[in-house]
């Protein structure tokens, strides 16, 4: 239930985003949302199991595509089926870990840093700047204004300045934290923290019971020391382009 409420919260912000901002399809095997001409969220992930057929309908369809997408597959940590996605021409992007905390009061607070939920074309060009520093790809000033009244797009401000993204998507009783970065230059300060602590008040406030997120390898110490757990493992691949690649695979 734990990793189905994550997922279910994290595939539901893609479903929405590709409806109200581009395209949003599914197929026998996978669902597909994208953005054409934008970086995100532009995610492939399986309704099935795991399997050569499935594997070969996903490279074949990204493959006629123009727009380059990622494929996201979650797993026990120890999942044995990863390897077939390397074994069938994919190569890993991005490795996450799924991570849920139940919410059951509030937290001190400090208040170095505030929260601005975006509202307007010039918050939401400030955010197409901000968001690739940290994550390295852009969430498109377009998309955040076609998709605001679905998706809590936030700008995280130091006194005026502003250092970092979040977003809060709900589902249920469930709430979910995306693209939650600081920017470089005010990293190791413990900013990430206050706001993680800001968005639990914020979700007790509201009457939700769980708080899911997918955590990198940087943003992981700090969940773990607020409370939450480590549940799954979230990989993301893209499909090579090999010539004459289909030969080899065994």
């Amino acid at each position: 239930m734990i990793l189905n409420g994550n997922i279910h919260n994290l595939t539901s912000l893609w479903r929405t985003v590709g409806i109200s901002a581009g395209r949003y399809s599914e197929f026998e095997y996978f669902c597909c949302s994208r953005v054409p001409g934008a970086q995100w969220p532009n995610r492939i992930w399986l309704k099935t199991t795991v399997s050569e057929d499935v594997l070969n309908e996903i490279r074949s369809f990204a493959h006629q595509s123009e727009q380059p997408f990622t494929i996201s597959y979650w797993s026990d940590f120890n999942d044995k089926e990863l390897l077939l996605f390397e074994q069938h021409g994919f190569q890993t992007t991005v490795v996450q870990t799924g991570m849920s905390l139940d919410v059951k009061s509030r937290i001190e607070e400090h208040n170095r840093v505030r929260l601005k939920r975006i509202s307007t074309i010039d918050e939401a060009q400030i955010w197409e700047v901000l968001y690739p520093q940290s994550f390295g790809y852009v969430i498109a000033a377009e998309t955040v204004i076609q998709t605001k009244d679905q998706v809590r797009y936030y700008l995280i401000y130091l006194d005026r300045e502003p250092i970092g993204t979040a977003i809060t998507f709900e589902t249920g009783n469930t709430v979910g934290i995306h693209g939650m970065g600081i920017i470089p230059a005010y990293r190791k300060q413990g900013f990430a923290e206050e706001v993680m602590i800001k968005l639990m008040n914020q979700a007790f406030d509201e009457g939700k019971t769980r708080i899911t997120l997918q955590a990198s390898a940087m943003g992981k110490g700090v969940y773990e020391k607020i409370g939450f757990s480590a549940d799954f493992l979230m990989t993301g691949y893209t499909s090579l382009r090999l010539d004459g690649f289909s030969n080899r695979v065994q």
